[in-house]
């Protein structure tokens, strides 16, 4: 069933807490595993043999998303799916090994980590928005906002890697609003996905707000409550500022 309310002066005094997507909503998602992408290949050609074919960051991504179809991995954790996606792309190379790929698994993560950055714009705005309302997050990710630099401002963090729902299903959103001790009604969903944040959010009840930094516009996979192009534009759009 799908849910949508557009926010008012009246509904927004109704609002009581305010849930975010993680990657490419808080912080560059995109930038960090590219860049982690990179250094793997580069960790992997340390270990391979010189006339090894150590395949490209396009071929490793590929390989990784190729996961997603294969029905022995539904349910894995990402962590199981990237250590795979590591394993196939070092053994193309030769490289092979339990030990060999859990530490290439362990470099890639601390790589992604390291080259991951908050938004600009992503502090400020919580730092306004969590004055008035509880702030917490819904991700399909497996990284704590506290390994990104972001301790305090969040109530609670639902990452599906670990729970058996993922969005947009809405089991999600009502387990973390059983947890934050809210009700999806009077909640508002911010994401930069319309197949996984927007109709998540809007087949939960919850008013759903697409985060669209590209420019992309009116789609028909889904249709927002309302649409910002900034984490900045959110507390204007909530009554604040």
């Amino acid at each position: 069933m799908l849910f949508t309310m557009k926010l008012t002066p009246e509904t927004i005094s109704r609002i009581t807490t305010i849930t975010f997507d993680a990657d490419d909503t808080l912080w560059d998602f995109e930038v960090g595993m590219w860049a982690a992408l990179h250094q793997l290949r580069q960790d992997i050609i340390e270990r391979a043999d010189e006339i090894a074919q150590v395949p490209s960051v396009e071929d490793m991504n590929a390989t990784r998303r190729s996961l997603d179809e294969e029905p022995e991995f539904q349910g894995e954790t990402l962590s199981a799916l990237r250590r795979e996606a590591i394993r196939r792309s070092a053994g193309a190379a030769g490289v092979g090994g339990s030990e060999i790929v859990d530490e290439l698994f362990e470099l890639y993560i601390s790589a992604r980590l390291e080259n991951t950055t908050l938004y600009p714009e992503t502090e400020p705005a919580l730092a306004i928005l969590g004055e008035r309302f509880q702030l917490g997050v819904i991700t399909n990710a497996d990284t704590q906002p506290s390994a990104m630099g972001l301790s305090g401002q969040f109530s609670f963090a639902v990452l599906a890697d670990t729970e058996p729902f993922h969005k947009p299903d809405p089991r999600i959103f009502q387990y973390a609003a059983s947890i934050g001790g809210y009700k999806l009604e009077r909640s508002v969903h911010v994401g930069d996905s319309l197949v996984t944040d927007v109709a998540g959010a809007n087949n939960a009840g919850a008013v759903s707000v697409w985060l669209d930094q590209h420019g992309i516009g009116n789609s028909e996979i889904a249709v927002a409550d309302h649409t910002i192009a900034s984490l900045s534009d959110l507390p204007g759009l909530l009554g604040i500022g």
